[in-house]
This record gives structure tokens, sequence and C-alpha cells, in this order.
């Protein structure tokens, strides 16, 4: 990383005039005080860390959670650019699409021009936080974003997302039903396909004799009793069954409740998945596909495989590098599928197979993560957050004219 002078280490100022309600003599404080771990815990319920690949190390990059936020800097890579912009606004979080690490490091040299860049991170207290693969995989992706610019309808995963999923059944007395499914309802609640707070009750007779030292809600210790209950049973993804047993503990009236949890396989859906497919209205040729992309990304390059009059009406992207995902373009029925870092053997492939390809650089099928971001953050939080965009990055890559 080519961070320039080394005037980029200086401390953070204490007032910045950017940035609205900053006090001179002292950083900004949001007044509604969220902290960064209010941020990335709304981030990560609406973008689960787990939907990332088994490869990937999206997350805290430098983490500082419990710093109140000052402001919020979106780029597609951690640069000089980003950390210069977040020193300008005074912004502490800096958002990244791009993971800073992948493999463990044995140390970081301060000398070194990286660690002179993690030296200022640091000394300017200013926490990176990662969305991958997991970004990639979500209803926010860089993905779905092109299709809905290019106009395409009924926009779906190219390949579905698998979640770890469990049903917990809980059996609760008559009068406290309510109670336990709401607060279920607050971790236990993830979409099946356009619905959420699903659940299903079935009544029956518990049975149970509280032993000596118990504190039974119903019943006399030492005599066994019959109670009328509900089994409710709610899906659960793995990730939140610590805290939905715990919220379910706290508002359900007996001493010991009686629950239980099963594994469950998830077909996936329409809500997450790796890539995006779907139609458009009316068919068009593959050249005007390739007029409509340079006039609405305007990418740095351009190759394609295919006839140009080939008519174009199920459309894949896969945002990155993607072309591996041919395979199942193919399966889908897509007509062409749009990436970056298209290898010579897949471009043969296409060619006998007669799907089409378009190649864009890794950079402009990704450049839209700060944008897709800034809008996330301003919409969670109604503008209480100052965000900046980091749009002055470029492709590592010069066209040669």
């Amino acid at each position: 990383m080519d961070l320039g002078p080394i005037a980029q280490l200086v401390e953070r100022p204490a007032h910045n005039r950017l940035v609205p309600g900053s006090n001179p003599g002292g950083p900004t404080i949001l007044k509604m005080s969220l902290f960064i771990k209010d941020v990335v815990d709304k981030l990560e319920n609406l973008i689960p860390p787990d939907l990332q690949e088994d490869w990937d190390n999206s997350g805290y990059q430098v983490k500082l959670s419990n710093s109140p936020v000052t402001g919020i800097v979106t780029s597609l890579d951690l640069s000089k650019k980003s950390l210069d912009l977040s020193l300008k606004t005074n912004s502490n979080l800096i958002l990244i699409h791009h993971p800073l690490f992948f493999h463990p490091l044995p140390f970081i040299d301060l000398n070194s021009t990286t660690g002179k860049f993690f030296e200022a991170l640091i000394n300017n207290k200013i926490c990176v936080y990662a969305m991958h693969t997991n970004f990639d995989s979500s209803a926010y992706s860089m993905s779905r974003y092109i299709l809905n610019k290019l106009s395409v309808k009924e926009v779906i995963p190219l390949v579905s997302g698998k979640r770890n999923l469990y049903k917990l059944s809980v059996f609760i007395p008559k009068g406290y039903v309510r109670a336990v499914r709401e607060a279920l309802f607050k971790y236990g609640n993830p979409k099946i396909g356009n619905y959420e707070n699903c659940s299903f009750e079935t009544k029956g007779k518990g049975s149970f004799k509280p032993l000596s030292g118990s504190d039974p809600f119903i019943g006399e210790s030492g005599k066994t009793s019959f109670v009328d209950e509900s089994k409710v049973e709610i899906l659960v993804e793995e990730r939140f069954i610590k805290q939905a047993i715990e919220e379910m503990k706290k508002v359900h009236p007996y001493e010991e409740a009686a629950f239980d949890i099963f594994p469950l396989y998830d077909f996936g859906g329409k809500e997450t998945g790796m890539g995006a497919t779907g139609n458009l209205e009316n068919a068009t040729t593959l050249g005007k596909i390739l007029e409509n992309i340079q006039s609405i990304f305007s990418p740095v390059f351009i190759n394609y495989c295919g006839k140009l009059n080939k008519k174009i009406k199920k459309i894949a992207v896969v945002s990155g590098s993607g072309f591996s995902f041919i395979d199942n373009a193919i399966k889908e029925g897509c007509d062409i599928l749009i990436s970056s870092e298209l290898k010579h053997s897949t471009a043969i492939r296409a060619n006998l197979s007669g799907i089409s390809l378009i190649e864009i650089s890794h950079f402009d099928a990704e450049k839209y993560f700060t944008e897709i971001t800034k809008n996330i953050i301003t919409k969670e939080f109604n503008s209480n957050i100052p965000v900046f965009e980091n749009n002055g990055e470029n492709s590592p890559f010069n066209k040669f004219k």
C-alpha cells in the first residue's frame, strides 16, 4: 500500500467542521451514543457472517467495538484514500468489502509501509470491518445491483444459499404462549421466502412431579401434576440459538422450561445465495447488452464471448471472480453470464456450450459496494450517522490506448 507522506500518521483532529455536531476540543460523539457494536450488530443481522465461504475472513479486521460511532466510511478496499477520508471526516469505522487478512500473520513490521498503515489505524482508534462473500450472498449483493440497473425482473440467487437452521420446540402453560412466542420472534425468526414470524402451536397435557428443593410455578412438591400446555415450534438460525433460549427463559413461567432443539436441512430460498439471475421483460441481443453495460457502468474494458445478434432473455451475474459458476448458469438456462477474471479455458467452454459471457474488471463489478452500504446505514439508522463514500478509488489496472 502506498501511504505517501508519513504525515498520514498524525492524530485525529480534535475538531472537524465537516461533521455536523462536532465540538472544539474533543472528538465528535453522536448525540444518540450509538456504538460501533450497535452498527455491526445491525449489519450482521441483515448480512449474516455465516453466509461467507469457508475460506473467507469477513468480520472485524481491526476491532474497537465498544467505541461510540463518530462517522462511517464505506470503501471497496482499505486504502490510503479510505484512511485519509476517515481522518478528514473524523470517522472511526471503515466498512470494506475485501478483508485485510486471509492467513495468520507471523508479525507486523511497523517500519514497513503496511505496518505504518496499521499503526495509523490503531493510533487514531479506527475500527475496520469487512463484509465479503457474506455480502455477495446477501440480498444486497452487487450481483443484484447490476441486474437491477439492467432492468432485469424476478431476481433470485444463481446458487441458493444454505443456512444452518434448527427447530426449537418449547412447552408452555396456558396464558403464557403469546409472551414466549413474541420473545422467540426476536431471534428465532429466519425468513421463509417472503414470510417471517412463522411458528406452529399444538395443544396437549404435560406432566411433572416437583422434587424436594424445587419452586414450582404450578403444582405441589412431591405430587405429580397434569397441566394444559401448548407446544410452540419455531425456526432458529444456528448463530441465534443461545440468545433465543436465553430470551425464552426470561419470560417462561416455569422454573425449568422444557424444550427440544432439532437440526434441519435447509433447501435455500430466494433471499440468499451466490450470484443472481433473472429475466428481461423483453428479449434483446448480446450487442445491445454490451451497449447498455458500457453506457450504465463505464467499465475499464469489456470482453465477450458469443454472437452479437444472439437473443438474450435470462441473465446471470456473479460479481467479482465468478466465472467458475458457468455450469450453474448453464443449468439454470441462462443466456449470458456477466462476471470478472475470465480464463481462456472457460471462454472456450462457453463457445462450445452456447452460453454468452461478458467480462468486466473485478473493480468495475464491485465498486458499487460503497453506495449500497451507505444506503443500508442511512436507511437503518435514519441518517443519524454521518456516512462518507470512498468513491475516489480506481481500478488497479491501467488501460493502454
